[in-house]
């Protein structure tokens, strides 16, 4: 053999040891190679970390799917720890972590104790770049939703795009438009489709609708502008739609029943996953109505490719990524809206789709992952 053996962490065994003491000297040196390893994993603060409960209108699975597709490079310092107080939570961990990672956080005047929050958040942005911990923020929409505080969160906005080190987005207009805000912030940004999974039924179903819209009911959907729109083209016998999703906002799903016929079914009701695909497989179209002054990427749109639904919506963000694709189908204004609708519908049945499949195949959460992993290792 070897006049000597030699190992990773700059042990050597000397010629002639007992092949016993070999083995064991291997096994526990691997051991520490990979003790090392998982310690020098860097430390990630991720916002927001929340209390897992899929029956809630709140919840969001898309946290929970980053975190878990990134543990294989990081290390989640404050996982399965909820935070009581917001972003207030981390100066429990600040002297500690590498990155952070923000979702939302640019809606933090909305949430309880706002204004403190905010406050916080400026000191933050300044902090980090003083001891050199990276920000790392994922721009999902170009406004808020909602409108309350929009003067203060325009400006967390825009200091995310002067501070963050790394800008995530999941369409391609996300990069020019923080570019319009920002001279220069395209050389921090990148580009990556929203994560999906592929969870299509092998099994087709028998269709009972032409058209549905799913997931949570708010203004910001568009949902009324549609009803109102189809009943002024006096087309609410022309299409069998569903309308379904939890609602937070009585008012506004109050005024959606106005509108609900033996054509127009409008329900408030939580779906799980089996439920969600049930339904995707029963219609003919996903709608989406979404408002475009606000929207850039879209969780239920993912999801609803992932089911296997065939997808409409509004040419924006990443919808319009995906019509270039051949993947969905888009509008450019209201008023095409239902010659896309008519066209789609008139569509044979495609069971296979090899730019869908590529997509699907192409964007999974693992491989987002490894995008994030190959950025900040440069």
């Amino acid at each position: 053999m070897d006049a000597e053996i030699r190992v990773g962490v700059g042990f050597q065994i000397a010629a002639g040891t007992s092949q016993a003491f070999q083995k064991v000297f291997h096994r526990y040196s691997n051991v520490s190679l990979l003790y090392f390893q998982i310690k020098a994993l860097k430390k990630v603060y991720f916002y927001p970390i929340s209390a897992r409960n899929d029956k809630i209108v709140s919840f969001n699975p898309y946290t929970f799917d980053f975190v878990d597709s990134i543990e294989q490079y990081f290390t989640i310092i404050n996982k399965g720890k909820p935070s009581e107080r917001g972003i207030l939570d981390i100066y429990k961990y600040i002297l500690r972590i590498d990155y952070i990672i923000f979702n939302w956080i640019e809606d933090l005047p909305e949430k309880k104790g706002g204004f403190v929050q905010t406050v916080f958040i400026f000191l933050l942005m300044s902090y980090c770049k003083i001891s050199g911990v990276k920000i790392i923020w994922v721009m999902h929409n170009r406004l808020s939703h909602s409108k309350k505080h929009k003067w203060l969160k325009n400006t967390i906005f825009n200091q995310l795009i002067r501070y963050s080190d790394v800008i995530l987005t999941h369409s391609s207009e996300g990069i020019s438009y923080g570019e319009c805000i920002r001279k220069g912030s395209n050389n921090r940004s990148h580009y990556f489709p929203h994560p999906v999974k592929d969870r299509r039924n092998p099994t087709s179903a028998d269709t009972l609708y032409d058209i549905l819209i799913w997931g949570t009911i708010s203004p910001y959907k568009g949902i009324l502008e549609f009803l109102q729109t189809l009943h002024n083209a006096k087309k609410e016998n022309a299409y069998r739609i569903l309308i379904i999703g939890k609602s937070n906002d009585r008012g506004y799903f109050n005024a959606l029943l106005k509108y609900a016929s033996d054509n127009i079914i409008i329900k408030e009701a939580f779906m799980d996953d089996d439920s969600l695909r049930a339904l995707i497989g029963q219609s003919k179209i996903v709608l989406f109505t979404y408002a475009k002054s606000s929207i850039l990427s879209s969780g239920a749109l993912m999801d609803s490719i992932g089911f296997g639904g065939k997808v409409v919506g509004p040419h924006v963000g990443a919808f319009a990524d995906l019509a270039k694709e051949g993947i969905i189908n888009t509008f450019a204004e209201t008023d095409q809206m239902f010659s896309v609708i008519d066209a789609v519908l008139a569509q044979k049945h495609i069971t296979t789709n090899p730019s869908i499949d590529h997509f699907l195949r192409e964007n999974s959460w693992n491989k987002f992952a490894d995008f994030i992993y190959r950025i900040l290792k440069k």
